[in-house]
């Protein structure tokens, strides 16, 4: 056995997408070290199945670190959904339905591909950066050396190459469990994982297939009598996933359920219709339960991210893109730490935000899992003969811009200084602090071809700063960036590339600088047309406004310029001082 020491700042423990997309941010934002390890090399059979549709608000994060384009070669773009009764008659209004409803992003559709061919996408992205997952290493013991100052290498992991039968000691500053349900860093660390786990089963299996199912290549419900609601999902490079209940008086069928079973299950599960398995590349049967882990960051040091501090049904398909959200929120927090951008205080944020919305996740999945096996949630209080199908539709509806994660916010509350009601309020409900910055059109300078605002501001671990001119008065603008100027904090935020600015002018013109009668602050854009921008974020267009988004694309505060310049300046220093206080003490 031979033992080595080595030292580094993050080490990601598990690769599937949501390690691979956090070591991805790390690497990418630069001036971090990491490693990544996977315990498990990944053979053909396996790497098939498992988690396989990413909804808006996922798209649009990785669209913001550049995987997006890559996906969308290889996905099927899922843009239609169906739901067929037990009868084979097409029903409205009832299972995947809300996925109609996707709008107000480019991204309205499912984008569907299986998880062995995204993890491929994010393994290529990451070696760009000269990190390539470690497999098969498995973390053996960690600890946590409390004499030792936070931000410094205070975690001791020891970690086995599993072929080359060697340990390693490593020290890094961070440790982040990505590594599933049954998570070595949660146990190690005793994190409780709190839930409880049901004695429903449901099986999945992909393939492909031959069918008489009237519209096969859209995101489909069959309800099944006997196997429940179905879950028809069209896949990539052509295949399809059937996931059906599998019920006691099923199972007592076999002694042993095997591949044929679960076909012989899959055939009877989408009748009327009928199927034919040409070819099955993957198959599952799994017990449906909910568990959070008590702490999603412990020790100062300690993350857990994904299904190791979260686990679900895959009845709404949001593990895979809960677990992503999990990793946009800590990276970039993360990165502005490690580089003495921002105070430690920073990271108590990334639990404050996520948890809120992991707990109501687990409390909706708990009622469609059982709406999905024929049987009405628990505490249910409506009519106890109620059709579950009509209820599941319901259910799933009321909780479309949470699915899609378009209506995923996160709290303002005294302890997260990132979430700040400023001075101006939006005339859009949905549009505020902590809330989705809208991705609105609009025009580039000269060519007025349009673009994409979320293009334009791709995740750099950055601060952007939307300063929506005036339309009588747009000059006020070159007073603003004066204004900052002047600012003591204002230039190393520049020089440390913590914040960027963008200028949205109320209507074309030859240049900006024909509105401004000032160089530009940042780069410029035209408003689309019809003033359409300013009434997304709610602003009027006469009096303008300033968002600032943060680099993961939620709202950070949003600046009235009704106060006057100087005002609008001090407020946003303000803003910023307090978020990069780890830079201001550097001052």
């Amino acid at each position: 056995m031979q033992e080595y020491k080595f030292r580094v700042d993050v080490l990601i423990i598990g690769a599937g997408p949501v390690g691979l997309i956090t070591a991805f941010q790390l690497a990418k934002f630069g001036g971090v070290s990491v490693r990544i390890i996977e315990k498990v090399t990944k053979e053909k059979q396996n790497a098939y199945g498992r988690a396989i549709t990413l909804f808006p608000r996922t798209s649009e994060m990785l669209d913001q670190l550049g995987l997006a384009d890559e996906l969308l070669q290889d996905c099927f773009a899922c843009h239609d959904t169906v739901t067929y009764n037990a009868q084979g008659e097409e029903v409205h209004g009832r299972g995947w339905s809300f996925m109609q409803d996707m709008k107000d992003t480019a991204f309205d559709f499912a984008l569907v591909l299986r998880q062995k061919f995204q993890e491929d996408i994010f393994r290529n992205a990451l070696a760009k950066y000269d990190v390539q997952v470690e497999t098969p290493v498995e973390l053996m013991y960690a600890e946590v050396d409390h004499h030792t100052e936070v931000g410094n290498y205070r975690v001791g992991a020891i970690l086995r190459d599993n072929l080359k039968k060697e340990t390693e000691l490593v020290f890094c500053k961070y440790l982040i469990g990505c590594d599933g349900g049954q998570s070595s860093v949660r146990s190690i660390f005793n994190i409780p994982f709190e839930g409880t786990t049901t004695e429903d089963r449901w099986v999945r299996i992909d393939g492909q297939v031959k069918t008489d199912l009237p519209k096969p290549r859209t995101y489909c419900s069959i309800e099944s009598p006997t196997h429940g609601n179905v879950l028809w999902a069209a896949l990539d490079h052509g295949a399809t996933r059937i996931g059906y209940a599998f019920s006691d008086d099923r199972a007592s069928a076999y002694t042993v359920f095997d591949q044929a079973a679960a076909v012989k299950e899959a055939v009877a599960a989408v009748k009327p219709f009928h199927i034919e398995f040409e070819r099955v590349h993957w198959w599952t049967i799994y017990t449906v339960g909910q568990r959070i882990a008590k702490q999603f960051f412990a020790e100062d040091c300690i993350f857990l991210a994904g299904d190791s501090c979260h686990t679900h049904s895959s009845g709404a398909a949001q593990g895979m893109n809960t677990g992503i959200h999990d990793a946009v929120n800590l990276s970039w927090k993360l990165s502005l730490v490690l580089r003495k951008l921002a105070l430690p205080s920073l990271l108590n944020t990334y639990q404050s935000e996520r948890l809120p919305n992991v707990q109501r996740l687990i409390q909706y999945d708990k009622d469609i899992s059982r709406l999905m096996t024929n049987r009405l949630p628990e505490n249910w209080r409506g009519d106890p003969e109620a059709d579950v199908n009509v209820v599941l539709g319901q259910i799933l509806k009321e909780a479309g811009a949470f699915n899609s994660g378009l209506g995923i916010s996160y709290e303002i509350c005294r302890s997260n200084f990132l979430n700040v009601p400023g001075s101006f309020r939006s005339l859009e409900p949905t549009v505020g602090p902590g809330m989705r910055g809208p991705d609105i059109t609009l025009l580039r300078p000269g060519t007025f071809e349009p673009t994409r605002l979320i293009r334009e501001l791709p995740n750099l671990a950055r601060f952007n700063v939307l300063v929506f001119a005036p339309e009588n008065t747009p000059a006020s603008v070159s007073r603003i960036y004066k204004g900052l100027s002047d600012s003591i904090l204002f230039q190393p935020l520049q020089e440390k590339g913590c914040v960027t600015f963008i200028t949205i002018l109320p209507h074309r013109a030859s240049s900006p600088y024909e509105l401004l009668q000032y160089d530009r602050l940042g780069r410029a854009f035209f408003d689309e047309g019809g003033h359409r921008s300013y009434q997304r974020f709610g602003i009027e267009p006469a009096k303008g406004a300033i968002v600032v988004l943060r680099p993961d694309g939620w709202i950070g505060t949003m600046i009235s310029l009704d106060d006057g310049d100087d005002g609008a300046v001090t407020e946003l220093i303000g803003y910023f001082g307090i978020v990069f206080l780890g830079l201001v003490a550097h001052i």
